[in-house]
């Protein structure tokens, strides 16, 4: 690529990153209802629409992000999310999972902003469990928190307020509450008209004329529908009118009032079927095809009753079903078919016990998801009550240190004196246990020496010419060599003192060594001799061996095994 090529690539390239910015900048700080206008035509043309290309969606939806972080928008930065949350729900191709993960991501993201797009975000993830999860429990739960964050809010502030309503609305309708569902439908109508807006009012006109009409209470059916008709009539929209004038001579055929209900229901019918609104062209021909058998025209009841099949055929609806099948039970009775009135009878009631079925296994089913709810928030609920627990506990210890803390450095300086003082007096009677244990091991040292003394002088004399005061010498040398009983406590005391209970570790070891084998042991430990040991213990330098010898043998000591190592080793 040449200089000249690269500058006009570079050039052209800048022209649509400007052109494109130029193009989203119209989006830029503006409130809820005027982007709503703007963002509605995107989001209708790129976010739904299954042609549009996604990977091109993407890339204008992120650069309009960069755009709304750059100016710091956060209203516009909201509406690119909720895109995407479109995209992924409305798009057939993505898994319940996928929808539900970005659901929880976007939410959590409204929630951190606390703006009212977390309202529209309740009002998807309630749609989610309700059409396609049909968990209905966690769809109310969303819908309830949906409705508690719009309930207040104006739909001038709100524009999605309405929609948010009716949504609430259908889902008790679908489980037959009509009193919540009128006054819902009820407060999504105030929200359009104090805005002066009409864009749900026949639909909503017409939900709380139908739940008037299953309460049985046809006038107030009559003054919504003919609320919902002026509407459409306003409106110009013929499709609506078509509806309602069905639905009116609908209401007029439950009072029995025949000829005022197939006007309004021919009127009706010039509407809908060239508009190709089947469902509303079945009801209308269904009731017409009753007109025409209660005014006993067979002919005309089977022109009616026979399209509305053909039509119904198409639809698969059970609803239109159970309204044409009694009528053509009734109708082949009165021409005397009884094979064809058989089968519509078995169709009627097959019809009616399946609706019947469908109704009572949503209504179960939302019994076991409340009950595992229910179990759910239990289980959410004692992890919760636990955490807070702990964190009782604790912020309880924290306090306790605080206060301790406190209390410490308020009695500091008053015990700090005592403090050393008792350090004073833990080295004095350490010093002092030092000084005993020093005083034991001297004496322990001199008896020693002493004893080793003592023998060395009786043997010199037993070397030397004896004559009668050499023999009493040596006889008053060895009295005082031999321990006595009380010696030998007295001994074992200074022993133990300096060897730290050496001996009480080797009669717990061998609890069967006698008296004359422990003190052996401890002559041994000091290294005294058999000679020193003999005139220790007042007997022969061949009596200790013997001792040694059965010690021997009592404790399993082997030949090659030495009485110093077995000394090391006993009292460890």
């Amino acid at each position: 690529m040449t200089l000249k090529s690269l500058l006009v690539y570079t050039a052209f390239l800048c022209l649509i990153i400007f052109e494109g910015r130029a193009q989203y900048e119209r989006f830029l700080h503006k409130n809820y209802q005027e982007r709503a206008k703007e963002w509605g035509n995107f989001w209708g043309e790129k976010t739904v629409n299954a042609e549009y290309d996604s990977a091109l969606f993407f890339r204008e939806v992120l650069a309009i992000r960069r755009l709304a972080l750059q100016h710091k928008d956060e209203g516009l930065e909201m509406d690119t999310y909720m895109s995407e949350l479109s995209f992924f729900l409305y798009r057939k191709k993505y898994s319940d999972q996928k929808a539900l993960a970005v659901l929880e991501r976007i939410l959590k993201i409204a929630q951190e902003k606390r703006l009212l797009h977390e309202a529209s975000v309740e009002k998807h993830y309630g749609a989610m469990y309700f059409y396609r999860v049909k968990n209905y429990e966690l769809a109310f739960e969303h819908f309830l928190k949906m409705y508690e964050i719009v309930k207040n809010v104006s739909k001038r502030t709100f524009p999605d307020k309405t929609n948010c309503i009716k949504e609430l609305a259908y889902a008790y309708y679908y489980f037959d509450d009509y009193h919540k569902t009128i006054l819902l439908a009820k407060e999504a109508i105030q929200s359009e008209l104090e805005v002066g807006e009409s864009a749900h009012l026949c639909k909503n006109y017409g939900l709380v004329a139908i739940c008037y009409r299953k309460l049985n209470q046809l006038d107030s059916s009559d003054y919504y529908f003919k609320a919902s008709l002026q509407t459409s009539i306003t409106k110009r929209d013929t499709l609506w009118m078509g509806i309602n004038y069905g639905e009116l001579g609908a209401n007029a055929f439950a009072r029995k009032e025949y000829q005022q209900a197939e006007s309004l229901l021919s009127k009706a019918l010039s509407i809908v079927k060239p508009r190709k609104e089947w469902s509303s062209s079945v009801k209308a021909l269904t009731t017409l095809g009753a007109i025409a058998l209660l005014n006993d025209n067979e002919a005309k009841a089977t022109t009616y009753l026979l399209e509305a099949k053909k039509y119904a055929d198409g639809l698969q609806l059970l609803e239109l079903y159970d309204r044409l099948y009694p009528w053509l039970l009734k109708l082949y009775v009165r021409l005397n078919k009884p094979q064809l009135a058989m089968m519509y009878s078995d169709s009627a009631a097959w019809v009616s016990d399946s609706l019947e079925r469908q109704f009572s296994s949503r209504k179960i089913l939302r019994a076991v998801q409340s009950n595992q709810l229910r179990q759910h928030r239990a289980e959410i609920a004692s992890i919760e009550t636990q955490r807070k627990l702990k964190e009782w506990e604790r912020d309880g210890v924290l306090l306790l240190l605080v206060v301790g803390f406190g209390m410490a450095l308020y009695v500091y300086h008053g015990q700090r004196k005592q403090y050393l003082q008792n350090q004073l007096i833990s080295r004095q009677e350490l010093q002092l246990k030092e000084h005993e244990l020093h005083l034991a091991t001297q004496q322990l040292r001199h008896f020693a020496e002493s004893i080793t003394e003592k023998n060395r002088l009786i043997e010199e004399l037993y070397d030397k010419p004896l004559n009668d005061d050499s023999d009493a010498v040596v006889a008053q040398l060895q009295r005082s060599t031999i321990l006595t009983d009380v010696q030998w406590e007295q001994f074992r005391a200074l022993f133990e003192k300096v060897h730290g209970g050496y001996l009480h570790r080797v009669k717990e070891k061998f609890p069967n060594l006698t008296p004359s084998e422990i003190r052996f042991i401890a002559l041994a430990k000091l290294q005294f001799s058999t000679k020193e040991m003999a005139a220790v213990l007042g007997i022969s330098p061949v009596s200790v061996r013997s001792t040694w010898s059965r010690l021997r043998k009592k404790v399993n000591l082997s030949e090659d095994e030495s009485l110093d190592e077995w000394l090391g080793g006993i009292g460890e």
